[in-house]
């Protein structure tokens, strides 16, 4: 087999010491530049290889605050997880300079990285995983530490592990609830900076968390510059401009409704079939080569409205459809569900038959947090609502009646 680098002739095998030395790369990094597939350059004693604890040398000597700050930042973002007799933090390919900036940091507990190749059934293919590892005997306990600098180095690893942007605004998924409020309360009380709380956390005990607005995002990501321009990868999803694409997701449900004070048809019950697509355009993440996740996509649009709308007489879902459940004011109506999950939507298409549709682009976040609600729902829940002086025309035919009738 000759090396696609160097040109080396190494026999019937290629591993990771020879690639070291020659041109820095893993042997992932290679099959990937050369495009191909890791069965062929790995021989069957190098696939699904059992990790040696004694290989691991314990450290002696005491580590500095920025090894608990980094390590109380990965235990917040749940990234250290136990697999057997290890404790393992993994990261995909792309991301590899970022989890040897961790092992730079973490050596002193006695962390390696390693390279392991692993066949998968379902996939029937071998696979690579990159992790750094440390017998469980090695690793302290977690420590909560909220002062100053070390909170910043913790809050910052947390995000160059977890955070996203979004449209301009950070996302964080804390796999604990009790992590995301205690950052919550410090972020406000000690900085101004404030953190919602959603209900879309992926984690059974978790909380997802957004800047409030894109004023919060840039104080915060300010505020951490200092620490996450000294993370690699954490600088081109915070830092970097990269190109735009729209993504789209098709869904469906079932609804019936009517139209109040109509003159046709539409005035009385029926049923049918809605299709909707939902728009959502943003930078590329060069981390993960994706907009956004089509699953996340796909989870807030069926948890904030396809269950919601679902087998449901639309009229009576809410208030501000109860008098007009067209597809416009439907429109309207989901924007201001989906526009908090995703800041990002940039259009939403409805189709009420297939010769039917309506398309609606709404106002940003930003916008909206502005504004507030669209007036066009608002007149039935309005506060005002019954108050003009007519009113009292009401109130006097009332009594008039009751006159009448004595």
């Amino acid at each position: 087999m000759q090396c696609n680098e160097c040109k080396t002739e190494l026999g019937n095998q290629i591993d990771n010491e020879h690639l070291f030395a020659c041109c820095g790369l893993t042997l992932q990094e290679y099959a990937l530049r050369h495009h191909l597939p890791l069965d062929l350059l790995l021989n069957a004693d190098q696939v699904n290889q059992k990790d040696n604890v004694a290989s691991y040398l314990k450290p002696t000597k005491s580590f500095n605050q920025q090894v608990q700050d980094v390590l109380a930042g990965l235990y917040m973002a749940d990234a250290i997880q136990q697999q057997g007799e290890f404790y393992c933090i993994t990261l995909g390919i792309r991301r590899l300079e970022q989890l040897l900036w961790y092992q730079k940091v973490l050596h002193a507990l006695g962390f390696q990285f390693k390279q392991e190749y692993f066949y998968e059934n379902d996939s029937h293919r071998v696979v690579a995983k990159n992790f750094l590892k440390v017998p469980s005997v090695f690793l302290p306990p977690r420590i909560v530490n909220s002062s100053g600098s070390s909170f910043l180095q913790q809050i910052a690893v947390l995000i160059a592990h977890i955070g996203e942007l979004h449209a301009g605004y950070l996302f964080v998924d804390f796999p604990k609830i009790e992590d995301a409020q205690r950052v919550g309360v410090e972020l406000a009380k000690e900085y101004q900076i404030r953190l919602k709380p959603l209900a879309a956390s992926e984690y059974t005990e978790g909380q997802l968390m957004r800047c409030e607005t894109l004023e919060d995002t840039t104080r915060l990501v300010n505020l951490l510059s200092e620490y996450l321009q000294d993370i690699p990868n954490a600088c081109e999803r915070f830092f970097e401009q990269h190109e735009k694409a729209t993504v789209v997701k098709e869904l469906v449900f079932d609804s019936a409704h009517f139209i109040t004070d109509h003159p046709d048809k539409c005035e009385n019950l029926h049923g049918g079939r809605y299709a909707m697509n939902v728009k959502v355009k943003d930078h590329i993440d060069p981390l993960t080569g994706f907009v956004l996740d089509y699953g996340y996509l796909k989870r807030i649009a069926k948890e904030k409205i396809v269950n919601e709308l679902d087998h449901h007489n639309l009229n009576y879902v809410a208030a501000e459809l109860s008098w007009r459940s067209s597809t416009e004011l439907l429109n309207i109506f989901i924007w201001e569900k989906l526009i908090e999950y995703l800041p990002g939507l940039t259009e939403l298409q409805i189709y009420e038959t297939s010769q039917s549709h309506c398309t609606y682009k709404g106002p940003s976040l930003d916008e909206m947090q502005k504004k507030g609600q669209s007036a066009l729902l608002r007149y039935f829940v309005s506060d005002e609502l019954g108050k003009s002086q007519l009113r009292n025309i009401l109130s006097q035919s009332s009594q008039r009646r009751l006159k009448a009738i004595g």
